[in-house]
């Protein structure tokens, strides 16, 4: 087992917020909370087991820690391009600061279903900021991308989408929301579009998400209606440490 820090979420914060990776449930558990709890002093730490493993999850309960999320993780192989030909939208990459505007106002207004915007131990706000921070990082990344949709007709910014390149032909996809004003006339679909043909374009042959399963308008999307296949449930395990 190890804790990493999480970097964006602790600046903001103030404090420590570490995930424990490869989480081993025969391991003398209080022994290493108490280490990285004298070389961290967190606030906040989580854990991902999959949710199969209750004996991992007991185990987690028993120490504390508490479920905040149930996340799904799922693949889609990029085979086919989608005919977007006569879109009243266009799909292009972020490359200078000021395109940031709009991306980074809908990133702070748009998610309602993650674990921080629902979970009451984080402060007010600190769910849209940390997706702002989680855009920046992106647009400054190398291996990471920012993509926003734009109306052809206004010049308006509708949504956006990142993601960071695991190799030559794999993508992770990271953040993607629309417009709080424009949800529920089918700005997602047309984005995943734009952004599927834009890998297919540059030889990326699969891209892998994690979402939430209470997020069902993503959850009927991705795996409901484009295809994407379940490679594993997970338990989103959460302590928090008080100051």
């Amino acid at each position: 087992m190890n804790a990493e820090t999480i970097e964006v979420d602790s600046r903001l914060l103030g404090r420590a917020v570490l995930a424990i990776d490869n989480f081993d449930q025969t391991a003398d558990f209080a022994s290493f909370e108490r280490d990285y709890i004298a070389a961290h002093s967190p606030a906040y730490v989580t854990c991902r087991v999959p949710v199969e493993n209750i004996r991992e999850i007991h185990a987690l309960e028993d120490a504390g820690f508490h479920l905040i999320e149930c996340q799904i993780r799922s693949a889609i192989k990029l085979r086919k391009f989608y005919d977007v030909l006569d879109s009243a939208y266009h799909f292009q990459e972020v490359r200078r600061e000021e395109e940031l505007t709009d991306v980074l106002r809908i990133a702070g207004t748009t998610f309602v279903h993650d674990r921080f915007a629902l979970d009451p131990a984080t402060p007010a706000g600190f769910s849209g900021e940390r997706y702002r921070q989680y855009v920046l990082r992106s647009f400054h990344a190398s291996d990471e991308c920012v993509y926003r949709l734009i109306d052809r007709q206004s010049g308006c910014t509708v949504g956006f989408k990142t993601h960071r390149y695991v190799s030559p032909t794999e993508v992770l996809f990271l953040l993607g929301g629309v417009d709080p004003d424009l949800k529920d006339l089918g700005l997602g679909v047309i984005a995943e579009y734009f952004e599927f043909n834009e890998l297919i374009r540059k030889g990326v042959t699969r891209g892998i998400t994690h979402i939430s399963a209470c997020n069902y308008p993503v959850f009927n999307l991705e795996i409901g209606r484009l295809g994407f296949r379940v490679l594993a449930t997970l338990a989103v395990m959460r302590k928090v440490y008080p100051g």
